[in-house]
């Protein structure tokens, strides 16, 4: 039963993921129509049948094709949707709603809320992942939300003290506006700042920190990885929302493992 249901949170989440793509899309070229509009191929504008809009499936069934001008339809789309799908999966497997007992399914409401809470977090991060993938920027439209839904949830659901959320928060914050400033804009951008702002808020001041170590390691790996080979120089510019967000749902499920093997670790050396 619960391989079912953590099923269905993949397909749910897949399908949110298709409907990412077009807020991206849109929120980008400032199309109208975000929420009811159908979707439309980016090259052609035709707009698509259902049997083109099935997750995952339609991407891997045209071979990554419009199905009407048969232009290439880039990977991340997939990509978008599946690790939407993922997500959700593991956001289900952690805040496991389902009680089975005596053969009867039981719905644990508190965890439900969470679950629902943190989806809808996940799906802000996942947009300003793509979207500053793509574009090199983070509409604060998607930011500035997310951090209203971030201080209500916690506050609603105790999942993060107001005093928590206040030092995580202003922590990172000014941690990127001290390099925003010393770098006049060129270490980091205005739209990380507000990121920023966000994962302390959600995560606290203890697991941002994980968050913002991981990030800062993940960049620097890939970075070094990708001028060896021959992608990137020097001057080539990343955006670092990407690895933000990697780092912030790194922590979101493990950082407490994370903190106690580092503090068991220096306690031994101690």
């Amino acid at each position: 039963m619960i391989i079912f249901f953590a099923t269905l949170a993949f397909i749910l989440g897949t399908i949110l993921g298709s409907f990412l793509s077009v807020v991206i899309y849109r929120t980008k070229t400032d199309k109208p129509g975000m929420v009811l509009g159908r979707s439309i191929c980016p090259f052609c504008k035709k707009k698509l049948k259902f049997r083109y809009l099935i997750p995952v499936l339609s991407w891997l069934f045209l071979r990554g094709k419009c199905g009407y001008c048969g232009k290439k339809i880039g990977v991340h789309y997939l990509a978008l949707e599946i690790i939407t799908g993922l997500i959700f999966l593991a956001t289900f497997l952690n805040f496991n709603f389902i009680d089975i007992k005596f053969d009867q399914l039981f719905l644990n409401y508190e965890m439900l809320k969470l679950w629902i809470f943190y989806t809808i977090e996940f799906l802000f991060l996942t947009a300003i992942f793509f979207y500053d993938l793509q574009y090199k920027e983070i509409p604060d439209r998607f930011s500035l939300t997310a951090i209203v839904i971030a201080i209500a949830g916690n506050l609603l659901f105790g999942t993060v003290t107001p005093i928590n959320m206040a030092i995580g928060g202003a922590s990172i914050f000014l941690f990127f506006a001290l390099q925003f400033l010393l770098s006049n804009g060129k270490w980091i951008g205005g739209g990380d700042l507000r990121l920023g702002l966000l994962i302390g808020i959600l995560l606290g001041w203890e697991k941002g920190l994980v968050a913002l170590t991981i990030a800062y390691i993940v960049g620097a790996i890939l970075s070094l990885v990708l001028m060896g080979m021959k992608k990137l120089d020097r001057k080539s510019q990343i955006p670092f929302g990407p690895f933000l967000i990697t780092g912030t749902l790194v922590a979101f499920f493990f950082g407490k493992q994370i903190l106690d093997w580092y503090l068991n670790g220096i306690f031994i050396g101690i």
